[in-house]
Protein backbone atom coordinates (compact mmCIF):
# COMPACT_ATOMS: atom_id res chain seq x y z
CA UNK A 1 0.00 0.00 0.00
CA UNK A 2 1.05 3.68 -0.90
CA UNK A 3 2.65 5.31 2.22
CA UNK A 4 0.30 8.29 1.37
CA UNK A 5 -2.78 6.58 3.17
CA UNK A 6 -0.82 6.52 6.24
CA UNK A 7 -2.47 10.22 5.80
CA UNK A 8 -5.76 9.13 6.00
CA UNK A 9 -6.41 7.94 9.69
CA UNK A 10 -5.26 11.58 10.72
CA UNK A 11 -6.99 13.13 7.86
CA UNK A 12 -10.28 12.28 8.24
CA UNK A 13 -11.39 12.78 11.58
CA UNK A 14 -9.29 16.03 11.03
CA UNK A 15 -11.52 17.29 8.78
CA UNK A 16 -14.45 15.71 9.92
CA UNK A 17 -14.23 17.66 13.23
CA UNK A 18 -13.54 20.92 11.08
CA UNK A 19 -16.48 20.25 9.27
CA UNK A 20 -18.75 19.73 12.00
CA UNK A 21 -17.33 22.94 13.41
CA UNK A 22 -18.44 25.05 10.73
CA UNK A 23 -21.55 23.49 10.01
CA UNK A 24 -24.33 23.84 13.02
CA UNK A 25 -26.22 21.46 11.75
CA UNK A 26 -29.39 19.53 13.94
CA UNK A 27 -28.33 17.02 16.00
CA UNK A 28 -29.37 14.09 14.87
CA UNK A 29 -27.47 14.43 11.05
CA UNK A 30 -24.47 15.60 13.08
CA UNK A 31 -24.58 12.68 14.81
CA UNK A 32 -25.09 10.68 11.94
CA UNK A 33 -22.04 12.23 10.40
CA UNK A 34 -19.48 12.09 13.06
CA UNK A 35 -19.80 7.96 13.46
CA UNK A 36 -19.53 7.83 9.90
CA UNK A 37 -16.49 9.63 10.27
CA UNK A 38 -15.15 7.79 13.33
CA UNK A 39 -16.30 4.20 11.72
CA UNK A 40 -14.80 5.72 8.39
CA UNK A 41 -11.32 6.24 10.25
CA UNK A 42 -11.81 2.82 11.46
CA UNK A 43 -11.84 1.07 8.51
CA UNK A 44 -9.35 3.12 7.16
CA UNK A 45 -6.78 2.35 9.92
CA UNK A 46 -7.88 -1.39 9.62
CA UNK A 47 -7.29 -1.06 5.95
CA UNK A 48 -3.43 0.40 6.39
CA UNK A 49 -3.01 -2.03 9.63
CA UNK A 50 -3.29 -5.58 7.39
CA UNK A 51 -1.98 -3.95 4.02
CA UNK A 52 0.86 -1.99 6.20
CA UNK A 53 3.03 0.18 3.58
CA UNK A 54 6.66 -0.81 4.62
CA UNK A 55 8.16 3.15 3.60
CA UNK A 56 8.24 6.16 5.70
CA UNK A 57 6.04 9.17 4.97
CA UNK A 58 8.24 12.33 5.02
CA UNK A 59 5.77 15.34 5.62
CA UNK A 60 7.93 18.44 6.58
CA UNK A 61 11.14 19.44 8.51
CA UNK A 62 11.40 22.17 11.09
CA UNK A 63 14.85 22.69 9.62
CA UNK A 64 17.33 20.28 8.59
CA UNK A 65 17.19 18.21 11.96
CA UNK A 66 13.94 18.00 12.92
CA UNK A 67 11.70 16.07 10.58
CA UNK A 68 8.10 14.96 10.34
CA UNK A 69 7.55 11.61 9.07
CA UNK A 70 4.72 8.90 9.45
CA UNK A 71 5.63 4.73 10.07
CA UNK A 72 3.22 2.14 10.73
CA UNK A 73 5.07 -0.27 12.81
CA UNK A 74 3.67 -3.17 14.88
CA UNK A 75 3.22 -0.98 17.78
CA UNK A 76 1.72 1.85 16.20
CA UNK A 77 -0.49 -0.60 13.91
CA UNK A 78 -1.80 -2.04 17.50
CA UNK A 79 -2.55 1.49 19.53
CA UNK A 80 -3.79 2.59 15.79
CA UNK A 81 -6.46 0.14 15.83
CA UNK A 82 -7.16 -0.30 19.74
CA UNK A 83 -8.24 3.53 19.59
CA UNK A 84 -9.92 3.58 16.09
CA UNK A 85 -12.59 0.49 17.63
CA UNK A 86 -12.72 2.03 20.87
CA UNK A 87 -13.81 5.67 19.68
CA UNK A 88 -16.67 3.81 17.57
CA UNK A 89 -18.75 2.69 20.79
CA UNK A 90 -17.91 5.52 22.78
CA UNK A 91 -19.09 7.86 20.22
CA UNK A 92 -22.81 5.96 20.53
CA UNK A 93 -22.68 6.37 24.01
CA UNK A 94 -21.87 10.03 23.72
CA UNK A 95 -24.56 11.01 21.31
CA UNK A 96 -27.19 9.33 24.35
CA UNK A 97 -25.31 10.87 26.86
CA UNK A 98 -24.58 14.48 25.79
CA UNK A 99 -28.62 14.51 24.29
CA UNK A 100 -29.87 17.02 26.73
CA UNK A 101 -26.15 19.12 27.47
CA UNK A 102 -25.28 22.63 25.74
CA UNK A 103 -22.30 23.44 23.52
CA UNK A 104 -22.89 19.56 21.70
CA UNK A 105 -21.55 21.14 18.45
CA UNK A 106 -17.94 22.09 20.16
CA UNK A 107 -17.92 18.77 21.91
CA UNK A 108 -18.19 16.15 19.17
CA UNK A 109 -16.00 18.75 17.32
CA UNK A 110 -13.09 18.65 19.70
CA UNK A 111 -14.34 14.63 20.21
CA UNK A 112 -13.52 13.31 16.93
CA UNK A 113 -10.34 16.34 16.45
CA UNK A 114 -9.00 14.10 19.67
CA UNK A 115 -9.10 10.87 17.37
CA UNK A 116 -6.99 12.49 14.66
CA UNK A 117 -4.41 13.71 17.63
CA UNK A 118 -4.73 10.15 18.68
CA UNK A 119 -4.40 8.60 15.28
CA UNK A 120 -1.24 10.85 15.06
CA UNK A 121 0.43 10.05 18.00
CA UNK A 122 -0.08 6.10 16.46
CA UNK A 123 1.64 6.61 13.15
CA UNK A 124 4.49 8.93 14.43
CA UNK A 125 7.85 7.76 12.72
CA UNK A 126 10.06 9.50 15.32
CA UNK A 127 10.31 11.87 18.62
CA UNK A 128 9.43 15.17 17.00
CA UNK A 129 6.90 13.70 15.23
CA UNK A 130 5.24 12.17 18.45
CA UNK A 131 5.97 15.20 20.44
CA UNK A 132 4.09 16.97 17.71
CA UNK A 133 1.00 14.97 18.14
CA UNK A 134 1.36 14.46 21.81
CA UNK A 135 1.05 18.37 22.25
CA UNK A 136 -2.13 17.93 19.39
CA UNK A 137 -3.55 15.90 21.85
CA UNK A 138 -2.89 18.05 24.84
CA UNK A 139 -4.72 20.84 23.08
CA UNK A 140 -7.77 19.55 21.30
CA UNK A 141 -9.11 17.45 24.74
CA UNK A 142 -8.41 20.64 26.98
CA UNK A 143 -11.96 22.63 26.18
CA UNK A 144 -13.17 18.89 26.88
CA UNK A 145 -12.28 18.61 30.01
CA UNK A 146 -13.21 22.36 30.80
CA UNK A 147 -16.65 21.73 28.45
CA UNK A 148 -19.06 22.09 31.37
CA UNK A 149 -17.81 25.52 31.88
CA UNK A 150 -18.63 25.73 35.46
CA UNK A 151 -16.09 26.88 38.19
CA UNK A 152 -14.86 23.01 38.78
CA UNK A 153 -14.53 22.75 35.36
CA UNK A 154 -12.35 25.26 34.55
CA UNK A 155 -10.31 24.35 37.38
CA UNK A 156 -9.66 21.05 36.10
CA UNK A 157 -8.96 22.28 32.47
CA UNK A 158 -6.07 24.74 34.44
CA UNK A 159 -4.89 21.47 36.65
CA UNK A 160 -5.35 19.51 33.34
CA UNK A 161 -3.35 21.98 30.89
CA UNK A 162 -0.66 22.91 33.41
CA UNK A 163 0.34 19.15 34.27
CA UNK A 164 -0.16 18.09 30.16
CA UNK A 165 2.20 21.03 28.88
CA UNK A 166 4.41 21.29 31.99
CA UNK A 167 4.99 17.56 31.18
CA UNK A 168 5.72 17.47 27.84
CA UNK A 169 7.98 20.43 28.06
CA UNK A 170 10.37 17.98 29.99
CA UNK A 171 10.04 15.17 27.57
CA UNK A 172 11.15 18.11 24.99
CA UNK A 173 14.13 18.81 26.87
CA UNK A 174 15.18 15.01 26.43
CA UNK A 175 14.37 15.31 22.27
CA UNK A 176 16.27 18.17 21.84
CA UNK A 177 19.34 16.67 23.73
CA UNK A 178 19.00 13.64 21.84
CA UNK A 179 18.51 15.66 18.17
CA UNK A 180 21.94 17.79 19.23
CA UNK A 181 24.16 14.88 20.32
CA UNK A 182 22.89 11.49 18.33
CA UNK A 183 21.03 13.16 15.29
CA UNK A 184 17.75 11.63 16.43
CA UNK A 185 16.28 8.79 14.41
CA UNK A 186 13.39 7.27 13.01
CA UNK A 187 11.99 4.32 15.96
CA UNK A 188 13.22 0.97 15.15
CA UNK A 189 12.79 -1.67 18.36
CA UNK A 190 15.98 -1.78 19.89
CA UNK A 191 16.55 1.77 20.03
CA UNK A 192 19.27 4.18 18.44
CA UNK A 193 20.16 5.30 21.69
CA UNK A 194 23.16 2.54 23.49
CA UNK A 195 25.70 3.13 25.93
CA UNK A 196 28.07 4.16 23.14
CA UNK A 197 25.67 7.00 22.47
CA UNK A 198 27.66 9.30 24.50
CA UNK A 199 28.07 10.47 27.99
CA UNK A 200 26.44 7.39 29.57
CA UNK A 201 25.27 10.17 32.80
CA UNK A 202 23.82 12.11 30.95
CA UNK A 203 21.91 9.93 27.99
CA UNK A 204 20.64 8.21 31.42
CA UNK A 205 19.52 11.10 32.99
CA UNK A 206 17.68 12.55 29.49
CA UNK A 207 16.31 9.24 29.69
CA UNK A 208 14.56 9.40 33.09
CA UNK A 209 13.69 13.21 32.39
CA UNK A 210 12.05 11.89 29.18
CA UNK A 211 10.35 9.39 31.19
CA UNK A 212 8.69 11.81 33.62
CA UNK A 213 7.43 13.95 30.97
CA UNK A 214 5.79 11.15 28.94
CA UNK A 215 4.72 10.05 32.88
CA UNK A 216 2.75 12.95 33.42
CA UNK A 217 0.20 11.19 30.93
CA UNK A 218 0.73 7.65 32.21
CA UNK A 219 0.02 9.14 35.90
CA UNK A 220 3.22 8.06 37.09
CA UNK A 221 3.34 9.18 41.39
CA UNK A 222 3.59 12.55 42.14
CA UNK A 223 2.45 13.50 38.38
CA UNK A 224 -1.13 11.76 38.87
CA UNK A 225 -2.91 14.29 40.52
CA UNK A 226 -4.36 15.84 36.78
CA UNK A 227 -6.39 12.65 36.64
CA UNK A 228 -9.25 12.18 39.10
CA UNK A 229 -9.44 16.17 39.17
CA UNK A 230 -10.22 15.87 35.54
CA UNK A 231 -13.01 13.45 36.40
CA UNK A 232 -15.46 16.48 36.56
CA UNK A 233 -15.46 16.04 32.32
CA UNK A 234 -18.20 13.98 30.85
CA UNK A 235 -18.22 10.74 31.25
CA UNK A 236 -17.51 10.05 27.18
CA UNK A 237 -14.76 12.04 27.87
CA UNK A 238 -13.82 10.18 31.18
CA UNK A 239 -13.78 7.35 29.53
CA UNK A 240 -11.14 8.47 26.35
CA UNK A 241 -8.79 10.17 28.74
CA UNK A 242 -8.69 7.01 31.24
CA UNK A 243 -9.00 4.15 28.64
CA UNK A 244 -7.97 4.65 25.14
CA UNK A 245 -6.97 7.97 24.18
CA UNK A 246 -4.55 10.52 26.70
CA UNK A 247 -3.26 8.22 29.23
CA UNK A 248 -2.71 5.50 26.74
CA UNK A 249 -0.46 8.01 24.72
CA UNK A 250 1.30 8.64 27.71
CA UNK A 251 2.07 4.37 28.01
CA UNK A 252 2.19 4.55 24.86
CA UNK A 253 5.22 6.99 24.38
CA UNK A 254 7.12 5.40 27.55
CA UNK A 255 7.40 2.10 25.54
CA UNK A 256 8.64 4.07 21.93
CA UNK A 257 11.06 5.41 24.80
CA UNK A 258 12.00 2.23 26.52
CA UNK A 259 12.12 0.04 23.15
CA UNK A 260 12.31 1.96 19.95
CA UNK A 261 14.57 5.04 20.93
CA UNK A 262 17.23 3.71 23.70
CA UNK A 263 18.32 0.69 24.00
CA UNK A 264 16.61 -1.26 26.52
CA UNK A 265 19.66 -3.27 27.32
CA UNK A 266 21.30 -0.01 28.14
CA UNK A 267 18.92 0.95 30.42
CA UNK A 268 18.14 -2.29 32.04
CA UNK A 269 19.97 -2.47 35.48
CA UNK A 270 21.18 1.25 35.39
CA UNK A 271 20.28 3.26 38.84
CA UNK A 272 17.08 5.40 36.42
CA UNK A 273 15.64 2.19 35.10
CA UNK A 274 15.53 0.66 38.71
CA UNK A 275 13.96 3.97 40.16
CA UNK A 276 11.78 4.29 37.25
CA UNK A 277 10.80 0.43 37.93
CA UNK A 278 10.17 1.02 41.81
CA UNK A 279 8.23 4.40 40.92
CA UNK A 280 5.64 2.48 39.07
CA UNK A 281 5.67 -0.07 41.79
CA UNK A 282 4.93 2.22 44.43
CA UNK A 283 2.45 4.15 42.18
CA UNK A 284 0.22 0.95 41.61
CA UNK A 285 -0.10 0.45 45.23
CA UNK A 286 -0.70 4.09 46.48
CA UNK A 287 -3.24 4.76 43.88
CA UNK A 288 -5.20 1.55 44.78
CA UNK A 289 -4.89 2.44 48.66
CA UNK A 290 -6.73 5.57 47.61
CA UNK A 291 -9.41 3.87 45.46
CA UNK A 292 -10.32 1.82 48.07
CA UNK A 293 -10.66 5.19 50.79
CA UNK A 294 -12.38 6.97 47.91
CA UNK A 295 -16.20 7.45 47.97
CA UNK A 296 -16.94 9.41 45.00
CA UNK A 297 -17.73 6.97 42.62
CA UNK A 298 -15.99 8.42 39.08
CA UNK A 299 -13.18 8.91 41.47
CA UNK A 300 -12.57 5.48 42.66
CA UNK A 301 -12.58 4.94 39.22
CA UNK A 302 -10.15 7.32 38.26
CA UNK A 303 -7.29 6.32 41.19
CA UNK A 304 -8.38 2.22 39.47
CA UNK A 305 -6.74 3.67 36.46
CA UNK A 306 -3.85 5.44 37.66
CA UNK A 307 -3.01 1.92 40.07
CA UNK A 308 -3.08 0.00 36.48
CA UNK A 309 -1.68 2.30 33.91
CA UNK A 310 1.43 1.72 36.64
CA UNK A 311 0.44 -2.73 36.13
CA UNK A 312 1.51 -1.78 31.88
CA UNK A 313 4.70 0.27 33.50
CA UNK A 314 5.64 -2.55 35.88
CA UNK A 315 5.88 -5.22 32.56
CA UNK A 316 7.35 -2.36 30.12
CA UNK A 317 9.80 -1.42 32.52
CA UNK A 318 11.35 -4.46 32.82
CA UNK A 319 12.69 -4.03 29.68
CA UNK A 320 12.44 -7.40 28.20
CA UNK A 321 10.62 -8.55 25.67
CA UNK A 322 7.82 -10.34 27.57
CA UNK A 323 7.39 -7.63 29.66
CA UNK A 324 6.55 -5.61 26.92
CA UNK A 325 4.29 -7.94 25.44
CA UNK A 326 2.69 -8.56 28.53
CA UNK A 327 2.64 -4.22 28.96
CA UNK A 328 0.94 -4.65 25.94
CA UNK A 329 -2.10 -7.14 26.69
CA UNK A 330 -2.84 -5.13 29.99
CA UNK A 331 -3.10 -1.96 27.57
CA UNK A 332 -5.97 -3.29 25.65
CA UNK A 333 -7.63 -5.13 28.31
CA UNK A 334 -8.08 -2.93 31.00
CA UNK A 335 -8.71 0.08 27.97
CA UNK A 336 -11.65 -2.73 27.43
CA UNK A 337 -12.74 -3.20 31.18
CA UNK A 338 -11.94 0.42 32.31
CA UNK A 339 -14.07 1.92 29.11
CA UNK A 340 -17.28 -0.34 30.74
CA UNK A 341 -16.80 0.67 33.99
CA UNK A 342 -16.86 4.69 33.14
CA UNK A 343 -19.94 4.01 30.95
CA UNK A 344 -21.92 2.22 33.88
CA UNK A 345 -20.66 4.93 36.12
CA UNK A 346 -21.66 7.80 34.07
CA UNK A 347 -25.09 5.92 33.06
CA UNK A 348 -25.30 6.16 36.87
CA UNK A 349 -24.63 9.39 37.78
CA UNK A 350 -27.01 10.88 33.97
CA UNK A 351 -29.86 8.50 35.42
CA UNK A 352 -30.05 9.80 39.36
CA UNK A 353 -27.60 12.69 39.77
CA UNK A 354 -25.95 11.28 42.36
CA UNK A 355 -22.26 9.90 42.49
CA UNK A 356 -21.81 8.97 45.66
CA UNK A 357 -21.02 4.96 46.63
CA UNK A 358 -23.47 5.91 49.38
CA UNK A 359 -26.31 6.24 46.57
CA UNK A 360 -25.59 3.10 45.15
CA UNK A 361 -27.57 0.93 47.57
CA UNK A 362 -30.73 -1.56 45.45
CA UNK A 363 -29.64 0.60 42.16
CA UNK A 364 -28.72 -2.45 40.52
CA UNK A 365 -32.18 -3.63 40.56
CA UNK A 366 -33.26 -0.43 38.97
CA UNK A 367 -30.69 -0.21 36.60
CA UNK A 368 -30.08 -4.18 35.84
CA UNK A 369 -28.04 -4.10 32.26
CA UNK A 370 -25.97 -1.29 33.73
CA UNK A 371 -24.37 -2.85 36.32
CA UNK A 372 -24.63 -6.40 35.32
CA UNK A 373 -22.27 -5.30 32.76
CA UNK A 374 -20.03 -2.49 35.47
CA UNK A 375 -19.92 -6.06 37.90
CA UNK A 376 -18.65 -7.98 35.03
CA UNK A 377 -15.75 -4.87 34.21
CA UNK A 378 -15.26 -5.39 38.15
CA UNK A 379 -14.72 -9.17 37.99
CA UNK A 380 -12.48 -8.97 35.48
CA UNK A 381 -10.05 -6.27 37.06
CA UNK A 382 -10.03 -7.94 39.87
CA UNK A 383 -8.68 -10.52 37.83
CA UNK A 384 -10.99 -13.37 38.17
CA UNK A 385 -10.96 -16.20 34.96
CA UNK A 386 -11.73 -16.79 32.24
CA UNK A 387 -12.48 -12.53 31.99
CA UNK A 388 -10.00 -10.40 30.52
CA UNK A 389 -8.11 -8.80 33.65
CA UNK A 390 -7.12 -12.27 34.54
CA UNK A 391 -4.76 -13.18 31.61
CA UNK A 392 -3.04 -9.53 31.36
CA UNK A 393 -2.48 -9.76 35.13
CA UNK A 394 -1.13 -13.03 34.91
CA UNK A 395 1.42 -12.36 31.81
CA UNK A 396 2.74 -9.39 34.25
CA UNK A 397 2.73 -11.53 36.95
CA UNK A 398 4.90 -14.26 34.89
CA UNK A 399 7.06 -11.20 33.27
CA UNK A 400 8.22 -10.48 36.26
CA UNK A 401 8.77 -13.01 38.35
CA UNK A 402 10.64 -14.28 35.25
CA UNK A 403 12.92 -11.48 35.27
CA UNK A 404 13.47 -11.83 38.59
CA UNK A 405 15.97 -14.01 37.78
CA UNK A 406 18.42 -11.17 36.01
CA UNK A 407 16.91 -8.59 38.64
CA UNK A 408 15.99 -9.25 41.77
CA UNK A 409 14.27 -6.20 42.06
CA UNK A 410 11.54 -7.22 39.72
CA UNK A 411 10.17 -9.41 42.47
CA UNK A 412 8.65 -6.04 44.26
CA UNK A 413 6.99 -5.77 40.98
CA UNK A 414 5.12 -9.05 41.43
CA UNK A 415 4.56 -8.32 45.05
CA UNK A 416 3.30 -4.80 44.05
CA UNK A 417 1.21 -6.41 41.69
CA UNK A 418 -0.16 -9.45 44.00
CA UNK A 419 -1.19 -6.55 46.99
CA UNK A 420 -2.54 -3.74 44.29
CA UNK A 421 -4.70 -6.41 42.83
CA UNK A 422 -6.12 -7.27 46.27
CA UNK A 423 -7.22 -4.12 46.80
CA UNK A 424 -8.70 -3.99 43.43
CA UNK A 425 -11.20 -6.67 44.58
CA UNK A 426 -11.89 -3.69 47.37
CA UNK A 427 -12.48 -1.08 45.72
CA UNK A 428 -14.07 -2.82 42.47
CA UNK A 429 -16.65 -4.74 43.66
CA UNK A 430 -17.88 -2.72 46.54
CA UNK A 431 -20.21 -0.75 44.26
CA UNK A 432 -21.54 -4.21 42.47
CA UNK A 433 -22.43 -5.31 46.27
CA UNK A 434 -24.16 -2.14 47.42
CA UNK A 435 -26.04 -2.28 43.94
CA UNK A 436 -27.36 -5.93 44.00
CA UNK A 437 -26.97 -6.63 47.76
CA UNK A 438 -28.29 -3.48 49.88
CA UNK A 439 -28.80 -4.03 54.01
CA UNK A 440 -31.81 -4.16 55.27
CA UNK A 441 -33.57 -0.47 55.36
CA UNK A 442 -31.16 1.04 53.11
CA UNK A 443 -33.23 3.45 50.70
CA UNK A 444 -32.52 3.68 46.96
CA UNK A 445 -32.26 6.54 44.98
CA UNK A 446 -34.74 7.48 42.40
CA UNK A 447 -33.67 5.70 38.90
CA UNK A 448 -34.19 4.14 35.39
CA UNK A 449 -31.74 1.92 33.14
CA UNK A 450 -30.31 4.12 30.85
CA UNK A 451 -31.80 4.17 27.23
CA UNK A 452 -30.17 1.66 24.30
CA UNK A 453 -27.75 3.75 23.27
CA UNK A 454 -25.84 4.24 26.65
CA UNK A 455 -26.62 0.23 27.41
CA UNK A 456 -25.73 -1.15 23.90
CA UNK A 457 -21.64 -0.23 24.08
CA UNK A 458 -21.84 -1.22 27.93
CA UNK A 459 -23.25 -4.66 26.67
CA UNK A 460 -20.77 -4.94 24.10
CA UNK A 461 -17.66 -4.12 26.11
CA UNK A 462 -19.03 -6.75 28.56
CA UNK A 463 -18.87 -9.33 26.40
CA UNK A 464 -15.33 -8.65 24.85
CA UNK A 465 -14.50 -8.81 28.73
CA UNK A 466 -15.42 -12.10 28.39
CA UNK A 467 -14.85 -13.38 24.83
CA UNK A 468 -11.08 -12.10 24.77
CA UNK A 469 -10.76 -13.66 28.27
CA UNK A 470 -11.54 -17.11 26.94
CA UNK A 471 -10.22 -16.72 23.64
CA UNK A 472 -7.17 -14.65 24.58
CA UNK A 473 -4.60 -16.72 22.24
CA UNK A 474 -4.41 -14.37 19.10
CA UNK A 475 -4.11 -11.62 21.08
CA UNK A 476 -1.23 -12.91 23.48
CA UNK A 477 0.00 -13.47 20.25
CA UNK A 478 -0.13 -10.09 18.44
CA UNK A 479 1.65 -8.63 21.97
CA UNK A 480 4.33 -11.81 21.55
CA UNK A 481 5.17 -10.52 17.96
CA UNK A 482 5.25 -7.03 18.24
CA UNK A 483 7.21 -7.60 21.52
CA UNK A 484 10.04 -9.53 19.50
CA UNK A 485 10.16 -7.64 16.61
CA UNK A 486 7.99 -10.15 13.98
CA UNK A 487 5.36 -7.37 13.40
Amino acid sequence: MNVYFLLLPILIPLAGGALVWMFRIKASVRNAFVESVIVLNAAASWLLILNRPEGTLHLFSFGDALPIRLHLDGLGSFFLGMASVLWIFVAIYAFSYMKDEEHTHMFFTFFTLSLAATDGIALAGNLISLYLFYEMLTIVTIPLVMHGCGKRDVHAGYVYAAYQIGGAAFAFVGIVYLVTKTGGGDFALGGFVTADSGDRFMLEAIYFVMLLGFGVKACLFPLHRWLPTASVAPTPVTALLHAAAVVKAGIFAIMRLSYFTFDPAFIAGTAVGKTAFLLACFTAVYAAVIAVREHHFKRRLAYSTVSNLSYILIGVLTYTEAGLAAGLCHMVFHAIIKMNAFLACGAFMKRTGRAELSDLYGVGYKMPVTFACYTVSALALTGIPPLTGFISKWQLLSSSASAAGASPICLVGTAALIISSLLAAIYMLTPAVRAFFPPNGKETVPAAEAPLGMTAPMVIFAAANVIFGIFSGPVLAVCANIAAGLF
